[in-house]
C-alpha cells in the first residue's frame, strides 16, 4: 500500500504540491564555523624631521592601521637611537577597532645638538603585519651641555681700597694682569636654558642662563670658599662644537675687606672634555 500511495504522488507531479509519505526524515540545523579573529597592524608616515635648531621643535605625523577583522589592542610604543628623550608623542596605548585607523602627532624637541636615526615600534596584540617606521632627525646648533675645563688670562684688574691691592697688585695682587688661572664649568641644558657651576681655581659656585642657536652663551652668578666671594657681571662668550672662547668679568672681594676689584679676563684652551 506505501508503495501504491509513493507511486500515485509521483503520478500527480508536476501537480502534486507535497504528498505524504512516512519514509521522510527531518533535517538538523546548519552550522557555521565563526572566522579566526584577526589583527592586522600596519604603520605607515614620515617621520624624518631634517634639521631642526636645538631649543625649537618640528611636529610630524605616522598613522596606526588595523585591516583584520577584531579590534586591536595598542600597549605602548618605544624608539632606538637616543630619540626618545627628545620626541613627544600624542597617542601611545589605547585600541583600534577592525578597518579603523589612530594618527599619532610626534613632536622633536632636541636639547643636545647631533644627528639621530632609530626606530619606532608600536606594540600590542596583533596576529601579523609591520609595526615599525624609521624615525630620523638632524639637531643643529651649539649646545653648551657637558664639562668644560681650560684657562683664563687677566686682561684688566681695577679696584677700590685694599681689595685693589690684594688682588690687582703687580707683586703680590691674587689677579694680578697677564696672570694665567684655571676655569672649568659643569653645565646642563634644556631648550635655550643653561644651569651648572663654575669653578675659578679653588672657588666654586652656581651660575644660570642661556645659550642661542649660534652658540652665544650668556651666564650669571655668583662664588665663594668663604674668605674670596666673586660676582659674575659679564660672562659672554661663544661655543662652537667642544671650543668655548671670548671675555669674563667678574667683580672680586675678600671678606672683611672694604672696597673691590673688578677683573677682566680672556679664555683661553677652554673645551668639553
Amino acid at each position: 500500500m506505501r508503495f501504491f500511495v509513493r507511486a500515485f504522488c509521483l503520478a500527480l507531479l508536476p501537480f502534486t504540491l507535497a504528498c505524504g509519505g512516512g519514509d521522510s526524515s527531518p533535517t538538523g540545523p546548519s552550522t557555521t564555523t565563526p572566522p579566526t579573529p584577526t589583527r592586522i597592524i600596519g604603520v605607515s608616515g614620515n617621520l624624518a624631521f631634517g634639521d631642526v635648531a636645538v631649543g625649537s621643535s618640528r611636529e610630524l605625523s605616522y598613522t596606526i592601521t588595523n585591516t583584520g577583522n577584531a579590534a586591536l589592542t595598542v600597549t605602548g610604543t618605544s624608539v632606538s637611537g637616543g630619540l626618545a628623550s627628545q620626541l613627544t608623542a600624542s597617542w601611545t596605548n589605547g585600541t583600534i577597532a577592525a578597518g579603523a585607523s589612530q594618527t599619532v602627532s610626534v613632536r622633536f624637541q632636541p636639547t643636545t645638538a647631533g644627528s639621530y636615526s632609530g626606530t619606532v615600534t608600536v606594540n600590542g596584540d596583533q596576529t601579523s603585519g609591520g609595526n615599525t617606521i624609521a624615525i630620523s632627525a638632524n639637531a643643529t646648533g651649539a649646545t653648551a651641555q657637558g664639562n668644560w675645563s681650560g684657562r683664563y688670562e687677566v686682561q684688566r684688574c681695577d679696584g677700590t681700597g685694599s681689595n685693589q691691592d690684594f688682588f690687582c697688585s703687580t707683586n703680590r695682587g691674587a689677579y694680578p694682569p697677564g696672570s694665567s688661572l684655571p676655569i672649568a664649568l659643569n653645565l646642563t641644558q634644556s631648550g635655550t636654558s643653561v644651569s651648572g657651576s663654575i669653578t675659578f681655581g679653588q672657588v666654586t659656585g652656581s651660575v644660570r642662563g642661556s645659550i642661542d642657536n649660534a652658540g652665544n652663551l650668556s651666564l650669571d652668578g655668583t662664588a665663594s670658599n668663604g674668605q674670596i666671594n666673586l660676582v659674575l657681571t659679564s660672562f659672554n662668550v661663544s661655543i662652537s662644537g667642544s671650543s668655548m672662547t671670548g671675555n669674563v668679568t667678574y667683580g672680586a672681594g675678600l671678606t672683611g675687606i672694604p672696597g673691590v676689584a673688578v677683573v677682566t679676563s680672556r679664555l683661553t684652551g677652554v673645551t668639553r672634555r
